[in-house]
């Protein structure tokens, strides 16, 4: 149980400093794509960037499956596995 538990911590770290990150740089993240999604529907694919679409379906999945990989590491580092 403490495995799961600080696999969520480090998940939840790394999903907030990687949504403040795409704040900064400016990037759809996914706040701001189902909103916008919301209001207009698919007539905001077009408007969409590459590095929106890369962020959203590509890159952000795989940090945060590495945060996953993160945690797991630590979790065995301090349990002495």
């Amino acid at each position: 149980m403490l495995k799961v538990f600080m696999i969520g911590w480090v998940v939840l770290l790394a999903a907030i400093i990687l949504n403040v990150a795409v704040q900064r740089l400016g990037i759809m993240g996914w706040y701001d794509f189902l909103l916008r999604l919301s209001n207009e529907g698919v007539k905001l694919f077009p408007q969409m960037r590459i590095i929106d679409y890369a962020w959203l379906f590509v890159v952000y999945p795989l940090l945060l499956g590495g945060s996953v990989q993160v945690g797991a590491y630590l979790h065995a580092l301090l349990s002495g596995k």
